[in-house]
């Protein structure tokens, strides 16, 4: 005896497949973009970790060379 839904639940089950290759597909996208992203953040991080150690430095030096000033205020005009 034939199941009656067998037609249908081999229906369903290639669009679960088609929509599982899709998703994968697009998740590989997905994390090549990401790859990409992480990249071109590297520089970034490269140089605030560059600036970083310059504005660490540059207070170390004016500390012990007894330089460091009170910043400028400038008055607001009404």
């Amino acid at each position: 005896m034939k199941n009656p839904y067998d037609e249908q639940q081999t229906q369903i089950l290639a669009r679960i497949s088609n929509n599982v290759v899709k998703l994968n597909d697009t998740l590989l996208e997905v994390n090549q973009k990401i790859e990409e992203i992480n990249e071109m953040n590297s520089d970034l991080v490269a140089f605030s970790n560059i600036w970083n150690h310059y504005q660490r430095n540059a207070s170390l030096y004016l500390a012990s060379t007894n330089s460091v000033e009170s910043p400028i205020v400038s008055k607001q005009q009404p």
